[in-house]
This record gives structure tokens, C-alpha cells and sequence, in this order.
């Protein structure tokens, strides 16, 4: 019988935690993507190995007795990989940009994998520089948009979805739109939307124009602004009806920003990881495994969510 180590692993954590959620979170995963390992794993050994009670989450007799032995497969590979693992270079990652974006995050979070996956970032804020450093060996894998890039597809490189990167709205907290619940992308046809996307990407660029000409916003059209967000504020004190979009799910913003949900539908970023065909590299291998395990199946709901034309098309 062959163990997949991370389905081993997966069970661990569930133990641990004895909560499915708080589970996935310690391993970065959805929790979708860790019970899809639980029940693979369920299925080799053709045995269930949790139960959900009102307590929680609880073993199964069958978990029970196969915990130890799941806590020494762990033990043994941890110790065999940290004495024989090589100490090869890290995989050159471009992660588009900063750490408000998706792609910046998951990077940080492959040093908590065992083994660890050494990588090596970098921020080029342009699918294409991105992709031209892939052509010429400088980087390993990069994520962007894949689409209004202004050029043919390069044949030599390769692209698959990997995130819909939910985007909220991003106003100071004296504007009109600072406390409600929810903002609906069509009522913000009365304000101004500033374009945080730099004019040397133009997939970002396309992204903005295709968003305000489907929800009819006017669309402030100049390079993104340096210095955000505190050049942002200082703009939106002199413009009350100036709005801004970030993504979702980063509370930790400075005063006086605010971030308010977008819905009905919820706009979404699309990022893709892009490498090169012929790359055989072991370790870009297991990069693009991990990158789909924490992932899962990227899905599109057209009722709920929206992205540009081009990218609905692809998914």
C-alpha cells in the first residue's frame, strides 16, 4: 500500500485540531482541497476515520488505530527529508506584486510545508515583463492575467487558472459608501474610479476598462498612484465621489481607509500560474502539485460572480 505523505498529513492536522476548518488553515489549503485528502486517504485504507458529532469532529475506531502509525510515517519522512533533501538553488517566483495580492501570500506560505520549498520572489507588476524573464531562464514560474496583454501568446511558455481573486471597494471613511454592508458594482456609476494598475501592465489595464464598461463607472485613466494608499487618501479629500478597489479579505488597512464588499456580482481578479513548456525542473513539478492541492477546482458562478469577458470565456 502506497501512503500519499500530504493525505497522511492532512489527517494529522484534522486530529489536532479536531475542526476541518481550522484544519486547512494551519496547512493552507481550502477546505475543500484537505476532506478531498481525507477521503482519498479514507479510501485506500477502506476504512472511515472521522465522524462529525455536536462535539465536533471525532475519530472513528479505525482513525484511532491508524493515528500512531499515521504520526510515525510523518515522523520518518520529516527526518529522511531534512538529512537527504539537497540543497539546490530556490524556484525563482514572480509573484506579480506586493503583498496585497493572492499570489504574494500563497508564495509565503510554502515555507511551512515539510519539506519546506525554498523559493525565490520576485515583483516585476507586469504579466509580460513577467513572461519575457521566463523566456530568457531568469525566472522559473510567474502569476498574472493572461489576457489583454496587447501580443500573441508566447508557444514556448504554458498558463493554467490558479485563483478568482475576490476585489472589494476601497473608500475613506467619510464617504457615502463607508458604512454599508454590501455595494452593488452598479451604484458606483456617480463616482470615480482610480486605476491602481500601472500603465506597463496592460492586463491589469484591460482589467479596470472592461470592469467600469460593464457596470458603467467613469474610469480615472491615469498610472497608478504612487505612493498608495496614502497618496490615494489624499486625492479622495479633495474628490469625495473618488473610489478605489483592493482585494478582499485584508483587514489590516490604515486609517482612514475602509474596505466594503462588493456583491451582486462580486468582481474577481483571475491569476494564472505561467511557466515554460519544456521545464522539467522535479521541484517546479512540485510547486504546480501544491499550487493545485491548495487551490482546488477554480470555478466561475456568472450569477454571483464576474470577471472580463475574455476570462469567462477561457474558464
Amino acid at each position: 500500500m502506497d501512503f500519499d505523505l500530504a493525505q497522511v498529513r492532512a489527517f494529522v492536522a484534522v486530529v489536532e485540531q479536531r475542526h476541518f476548518g481550522r484544519a486547512a488553515a494551519g496547512l493552507h489549503l481550502t477546505q475543500q482541497a484537505l476532506s478531498r485528502r481525507v477521503q482519498r486517504l479514507e479510501q485506500l485504507l477502506g476504512a472511515q476515520l472521522f465522524v462529525r458529532d455536536s462535539a465536533g469532529v471525532q475519530l472513528t475506531a479505525a482513525g484511532e488505530r491508524f493515528l500512531p502509525h499515521a504520526r510515525q510515517l510523518l515522523a520518518v519522512a520529516d527526518a529522511a527529508t531534512s538529512v537527504l533533501a539537497p540543497a539546490g538553488k530556490p524556484l525563482r517566483v514572480d509573484v506579480w506584486g506586493i503583498q496585497r495580492f493572492v499570489p504574494y501570500r500563497f508564495v509565503e506560505q510554502l515555507a511551512a510545508l515539510r519539506p519546506p520549498l525554498p523559493v525565490e520572489p520576485s515583483m516585476r507588476r507586469s504579466t509580460w515583463a513577467a513572461m519575457e524573464a521566463l523566456l530568457r531562464g531568469e525566472v522559473d514560474v510567474a502569476f498574472g492575467r493572461v489576457h489583454d496583454l496587447d501580443r500573441p501568446w508566447p508557444q514556448e511558455l504554458r498558463h493554467r487558472i490558479a485563483w478568482l481573486e475576490p476585489i472589494a471597494l476601497l473608500v475613506t471613511r467619510d464617504h457615502r459608501l463607508a458604512s454599508a454592508a454590501e455595494v452593488r458594482p452598479g451604484e458606483l456609476t456617480e463616482c470615480e474610479l482610480v486605476s491602481l494598475a500601472p500603465s506597463t501592465a496592460p492586463e491589469m489595464v484591460g482589467w479596470y476598462e472592461a470592469f467600469a464598461a460593464d457596470f458603467g463607472i467613469t474610469l480615472d485613466r491615469s498610472d497608478a498612484l504612487l505612493g498608495f494608499p496614502q497618496s490615494y487618501v489624499a486625492r479622495a479629500e479633495r474628490e469625495p465621489d473618488l473610489v478605489a478597489l483592493h482585494p478582499a479579505g485584508l483587514p489590516d488597512l490604515p486609517e482612514p481607509l475602509r474596505m466594503v464588499p462588493l456583491a451582486g456580482p462580486v468582481p474577481h481578479l483571475p491569476w494564472s500560474a505561467i511557466w515554460r513548456r519544456d521545464d522539467r525542473d522535479p521541484v517546479l513539478a512540485r510547486f504546480l502539485h501544491e499550487l493545485s492541492e491548495a487551490c482546488g477546482e477554480v470555478r466561475l458562478d456568472p450569477e454571483k460572480d464576474w470577471v472580463p469577458a475574455a476570462d469567462r470565456e477561457a474558464l
